[in-house]
């Protein structure tokens, strides 16, 4: 499943996660008055489902999520047998918001092309 990245935000937002209230599946920015989801364990499909309902949307990545893709990538590269692969699953540890991308997802055209 491929998941986002820092590559797929159009604008990176200098907002704090920690000081949004909490609404719905994410935030709320009290700057933007747009609500900001959390997409930390979301698809690409996931995030264009949630665009194509939506319209254009903030929305927020833990930093270890891409570096547990980047592991589990190097891990199933080093090993040749299923039984040996070593998997992170990013959304198995408490999520530490101190490490977080936010801001404009880029749009459901270009996201395709990342897939």
């Amino acid at each position: 499943m491929n998941r986002l990245t820092e590559k797929h935000f159009a604008f990176k937002c200098p907002m704090n996660w920690d000081e949004m209230e909490v609404s719905g599946s994410g935030r709320h920015c009290f700057k933007c008055q747009k609500q900001v989801f959390d997409l930390t364990n979301c698809s690409i499909d996931e995030v264009i489902a949630l665009q194509e309902k939506h319209g254009p949307i903030c929305g927020s990545i833990k930093m270890a999520q891409v570096a547990a893709v980047a592991i589990s990538l190097s891990a199933a590269a080093c090993h040749n047998t299923a039984s040996n692969r070593t998997t992170g699953t990013p959304g198995d540890q408490a999520i530490d918001r101190s490490d977080v991308t936010l801001g404009i997802i880029c749009p459901p055209d270009q996201l395709q092309k990342t897939k």
